[in-house]
């Protein structure tokens, strides 16, 4: 299949009036593989190549201020596998009673041979550079792993390796293509089975799970619509495809019942083309909504997280990653600008990322990173803005160095699930080596990333300079991810985010119908080591949690009437919710219980206050309340009286509610003896929980009650 001229491709992705927002940056190749460290004398201690790289022996410069510098890493899980007899009994242990064989193919981590892939890659390429006397000895071993990753047994592989690994093993290909090392790397026979096995065509028609080759036959094309998995995957699969002609790999076409441009296309603009639309269809100002799907009411979308801010981020590193640019249209680097302008509120001195939503922790830190990358090589940032970019991302990686990653474990490793810390069960402990992995390879990229735009080896601008921007940042900022006055849109869905000294506090409302029984979707604030929500669970955090005929429901979507004003330096928010959902995940509609909350948030300087007023003309029967506080605070330096409770070592001073007729204070780390699964936040364990709970009471036709609390914690400026 013929690819279109680029100007057609130009005009069909920009059908819709977009603006380009001009600065610098912009003309960046891909930069593949490890870029070599600046020399000693020129390289900064606390540059992000420091960190990255390192010295030239990647061993970490005097006054990095971290153990081990990322290729350090790298190369320490390399040396893992290659001292195992059998890398399939390869173990991981975190300290928690039990280690995990991390290459077996058990793992559930379907992008695994891709992740090795590409993170092994890194030490050859390295090494090869240095011509180091024991690459033989790694390459061996790396062509070992690759060579049985790859199998075939009967119908299926050894390995399952789906949509983001095959798009991580394309990677790995083209940096050592970059680097004159792929024939090197990879038999013939070997690159036989790679071109045939890494393509999307598992991400499209019947759910292939499983499968081995599930491309159609030559010169038939895809349906564009049949995508099986999320509308996001576009993005992978347009990874794919692009990698796979960067290699001068052919791809199969692509075909839409509804658009016969698609017969025009090659697969790589055909995707970007269906990428473009979903987020113009699936959003308003660009930010995808993730939970949408064909044939749904509004109501059963809106899921607004780190994704939707992400994935432009990923479509434009896609794109300068497979040599695209001349297809980077105005619209998308519009939209990519939208992502700018909702992160750069929520910057801060630590390097933190997402508080709210799922796949958060490292991954939050992360994709501030990668926008703001892909913002840098697209010219979207001012110059101004190129130096701030620049100087999170060091901080992002200082944390990642010296928090994310543990050294103290039996085995050294990026650690989201020891320690009080827990994650989603979709990156769940057995997939610990394959998340060192991506993980790893998100920073070095980046690194380079920064190397080609002038940065290497440069320290970030002072922390006072730094400082004093984030100072004069908005008071507040608010991010509408779709009109309410649009009458296709009847729900408010939006990002808050108060700035409070050098505090950081998000207050997301999102639809989420798949996610919304999660406290990290629930209509609350968050904001570090102050309020956290829990991975893939739910209960009554900060949220009026309603008891009605057996049955919990909680105020998690409908959200109408949205207001935020700023007065006498209070930000005050107000907002109704018109029903409640019952608090199990994907809940039927049907079940909404008729019960309204009129909500009102007042931000003032160390102080969060919320009242919650609930009414219903139809309940009949009793209704009772509960409201949760859990704090970071040790459960034994915390003190209660009536309906207040005192902290004596966490951000947060004092808590108190209005309105209920109880509360108890308990500890919250433990249930039963073991950890309780409520406790483990991202980053880091809850301790202790004050509930508050009302009596059983009525509502009906012109009856109200009204529960409130106030938090007060310590500012830092």
């Amino acid at each position: 299949m013929r690819s279109p001229k680029k100007s057609t491709i130009a005009l069909a992705l920009s059908t819709l009036p977009a603006f380009l927002i001009g600065a610098c940056g912009g003309n960046s190749t891909d930069p593949s593989g490890t870029t070599a460290s600046p020399p000693v004398s020129a390289m900064a201690a606390n540059s992000l190549q420091a960190i990255a790289y390192g010295a030239p022996d990647t061993s970490v410069p005097a006054g990095a201020g971290i153990s081990i510098t990322m290729m350090g890493q790298m190369r320490a899980l390399f040396d893992l596998i290659r001292k195992s007899p059998d890398f399939t009994q390869v173990v991981m242990d975190l300290g928690d009673g039990s280690p995990v064989h991390v290459l077996d193919t058990n793992t559930g981590d379907k992008f695994l041979p891709g992740k090795l892939a590409l993170g092994l890659s890194y030490i050859l390429i390295d090494m090869k550079a240095k011509d180091d006397p024991k690459y033989a000895d790694y390459l061996a071993t790396y062509q070992k792993i690759t060579t049985a990753m790859m199998q075939s047994s009967g119908a299926k592989y050894t390995y399952a390796n789906t949509s983001w690994g095959e798009y991580y093993y394309l990677v790995a290909l083209n940096n050592l293509n970059a680097h004159g090392m792929l024939n090197e790397v990879f038999s013939d026979a070997m690159l036989t089975t790679l071109q045939k096995r890494l393509n999307f065509c598992d991400m499209f028609g019947p759910d292939a799970s499983g499968a081995t080759d599930t491309c159609p036959a030559a010169g038939t094309a895809i349906d564009v619509a049949s995508l099986n998995t999320a509308q996001n995957y576009y993005a992978v699969s347009y990874g794919i495809a692009g990698l796979r002609q960067k290699l001068g790999w052919s791809n199969p076409g692509f075909s839409s019942a509804s658009d016969p441009s698609f017969a025009t296309m090659g697969a790589r603009d055909a995707l970007l083309y269906t990428l473009t639309k979903h987020i113009r269809n699936d959003s308003s100002g660009g930010f995808s909504d993730e939970a949408s799907n064909k044939n749904s009411t509004y109501y059963d979308q809106a899921r607004f997280d780190r994704y939707s801010t992400l994935l432009i981020g990923e479509v434009v590193e896609r794109t300068f990653e497979m040599g695209n640019q001349a297809n980077l249209t105005p619209e998308l680097k519009g939209y990519l600008r939208k992502s700018v302008d909702l992160i750069l509120p929520q910057l801060n001195t630590d390097g933190q990322g997402f508080n709210y939503g799922r796949s958060i922790g490292p991954y939050g830190d992360s994709a501030f990173m990668e926008i703001l990358t892909a913002a840098a090589n697209a010219g979207v940032l001012t110059s101004n803005e190129m130096q701030i970019a620049y100087s999170f991302i060091y901080k992002a990686a200082y944390r990642f160095d010296n928090f994310w990653y543990d050294p103290s474990l039996p085995t050294p490793s990026v650690n989201m699930w020891v320690k009080g810390r827990g994650t989603d069960s979709y990156r769940g402990k057995a997939r610990v080596m394959g998340e060192n992995f991506s993980l790893l390879h998100q920073y070095l990229y980046v690194n380079n990333w920064w190397n080609k735009l002038g940065f290497g080896g440069k320290a970030p601008m002072a922390d006072a300079d730094f400082t004093s921007y984030l100072n004069g940042l908005p008071h507040y900022t608010l991010t509408l991810y779709n009109l309410p006055s649009d009458s296709a849109h009847p729900y408010s869905a939006a990002l808050l985010t108060v700035r409070d000294g050098k505090r950081v506090i998000n207050l997301n409302l999102s639809q989420a119908p798949d996610y919304n029984s999660y406290t990290p979707y629930y209509p609350v604030p968050f904001s570090d080591k102050l309020m956290y929500g829990t991975t893939d669970l739910g209960y009554a955090l900060l949220i009026p949690q309603v008891s009605y005929n057996g049955k919990t429901y909680i105020p998690v979507t409908y959200y109408k009437n949205l207001n935020v004003q700023e007065s006498n330096g209070q930000v005050v928010v107000s907002f109704d919710t018109t029903k409640f959902r019952q608090a199990t995940k994907n809940a039927p509609y049907t079940t909404d219980l008729d019960l309204q909350a009129h909500t009102v948030l007042t931000f003032s300087s160390g102080t969060i206050t919320r009242t919650d007023t609930l009414s219903s003309a139809t309940l009949t029967g009793n209704v009772a309340v509960e409201t949760d506080f859990t704090s970071f605070a040790d459960y034994q330096n915390t003190s209660a009286s009536g309906f207040n409770v005192n902290y004596a070592d966490s951000a947060a001073t004092n808590y108190g509610t209005t309105g209920f007729d109880n509360c108890s204070l308990s500890n919250f780390d433990t249930a039963g003896g073991t950890t309780n699964p409520l406790s483990t936040t991202p980053i880091g364990q809850l301790h202790s929980n004050f509930a508050c709970m009302s009596t059983p009471f009525t509502l009906g036709a012109g009856v109200s009650r009204s529960f409130g609390w106030t938090l007060k914690y310590s500012v830092s400026n």
